[in-house]
């Protein structure tokens, strides 16, 4: 504790111990039978000034270590064991509220931690649960594909995937939290990342006979693949619903040192540039209606959450009017195998 704040607790002391030294002054000054000479006087004077310093030096001193040592005591969470080290009683009093915070706050804190681990668990189940009637109305619509007008079947079957990603979104999210349990890092294709991440979108490239172009070499990167995974298809389905018909999607790959990006262009009309800075905040979404695709402004707040925690990087770069183009970064000695 500094000398001031010490002061600033003990005014009250010090302005009664001030205030007895100047009535004593005064009473000296004013009682003319008062006989002392005044070389006595000033050798009392300067005993209670070298008294009063040493006084404060004391007091300040075992103060400072009071302080010091309650806040060790807190910083150690407030073990019953330590109650008794205290010497003065209100310093033991304030130990022992502070003891039984803590005791309220760890048993609040299990509660909750015993409530949120069941809602985990029981939203989990859901999410796998979901996925089977979903999986099942898929197959009886492929199934009857020539029964079913082609505008009505691509309908149902985009909001089906839309489901689909929801659920998947709701998953992945869960497992954010626990990340750290569920990872491996390990090198893994290019390649064979955008290919597994393109294969579950070839109806919508379809539907909006949409150019698909590629570029760059087939490298080798450091990540986990069923994280980069997701956040590479959520890429692709922002691209997929913000390009128009017959527009085109350009993917690229790019090595630099020890960092390879893949890059996801697509063409339309492209991000507003009072977005760009918004754009991975969690809800938000875009200024303008792009092409009367709704948003949840969750997608791509969640990859770039999940690129952060693996040591990944995520940007975006847009001209309105012409493109916009998603970059995910790759950086060897950043990634939480290096961590």
């Amino acid at each position: 504790m500094k000398l001031v704040k010490y002061l600033k607790e003990k005014w009250i002391t010090y302005t009664f111990v001030i205030a007895a030294f100047m009535f004593f002054a005064v009473i000296y000054k004013l009682d003319k039978s008062f006989n002392m000479t005044a070389s006595n006087a000033n050798y009392i004077i300067m005993g209670w000034l070298l008294l009063f310093v040493i006084f404060i030096a004391v007091d300040y001193g075992v103060f400072y270590y009071r302080v010091e040592k309650f806040k060790k005591y807190c910083s150690l969470n407030a073990s019953s064991e330590d109650l008794d080290e205290f010497v003065y009683p209100v310093d033991k009093e304030y130990a022992q509220l502070v003891y039984n915070l803590v005791v309220e706050y760890e048993k609040y804190k299990s509660d909750i931690y015993t409530k949120s681990s069941g809602e985990l668990e029981f939203i989990t189940k859901w999410v796998h649960d979901v996925k089977v009637p979903i999986s099942a109305v898929k197959l009886i619509l492929e199934n009857h594909e020539n029964d079913i007008p082609s505008k009505l079947y691509q309908s149902i079957d985009k909001e089906l995937f839309s489901i689909e990603e929801s659920v998947q979104r709701v998953f992945y999210e869960l497992k954010s939290n626990s990340l750290h349990d569920d990872y491996k890092i390990a090198k893994i294709s290019t390649k064979k990342l955008i290919a597994q991440t393109l294969k579950g979108y070839s109806n919508f490239f379809s539907y909006k006979k949409i150019n698909i172009s590629f570029d760059g070499e087939d490298g080798h990167v450091l990540t986990d693949e069923k994280w980069s995974g997701y956040i590479l298809s959520q890429i692709i389905s922002n691209a997929v619903k913000h390009t128009p018909v017959e527009g085109t999607i350009g993917i690229s790959t790019k090595k630099n040192g020890n960092e390879t990006t893949i890059s996801i262009k697509n063409s339309g009309k492209g991000i507003l540039e009072k977005d760009l800075g918004q754009i991975f905040k969690k809800g938000y979404t875009s200024s303008e209606d792009r092409n009367g695709m709704k948003a949840t402004g969750y997608g791509l707040y969640l990859s770039k959450k999940l690129s952060n925690m693996l040591g990944h990087k995520l940007t975006v770069e847009s001209k309105y009017g012409e493109y916009a183009v998603f970059s995910l970064t790759f950086i060897e000695n950043q990634t939480m195998h290096h961590m």
